[in-house]
């Protein structure tokens, strides 16, 4: 690890794979084969469709409305989680179950705070 091997094969092998999918040599459909006759301009035509004033409030009342519908079980469900992470249970088990009463923001901030944040270290 010190010496950093693993990581210099990683790079290696990922810069030839990018070399031949660049010349064509490694062929990935859709993407060097099998492209549309027209070329990349229907790509071009379309157009970056961004959420209004109204729907961003929609959307925060409507996520305020299920936290409050679902303020009692939340936190039970959000401790659930955070110890079954901890102990190394079946998280996707209880996940699915979160789900139902928590949002994805206090999912998240749970996890976050059980393993922290993943940052490369280079």
């Amino acid at each position: 690890m010190e010496t950093g091997y693993q990581r210099g094969k990683i790079q290696e092998e990922s810069l030839y794979y990018e070399r031949k999918k660049h010349d064509g040599s490694y062929p990935l459909i859709g993407v060097n084969t099998f492209r549309s006759p027209t070329g990349d301009a229907e790509l071009k035509a379309i157009e970056l469709a961004r959420s209004t004033d109204a729907e961003k409030r929609s959307q925060l009342e409507r996520l305020h409305a299920f936290q409050e519908r679902h303020c009692r079980e939340a936190p039970e469900m959000l401790e659930r989680l955070r110890r079954v992470v901890i102990d190394n249970g079946n998280t996707f088990e209880v996940l699915l179950d979160a789900v139902r009463c928590c949002s994805l923001g206090q999912i998240t901030q749970t996890l976050y705070a059980v393993g922290g944040r993943y940052r490369r270290n280079m």
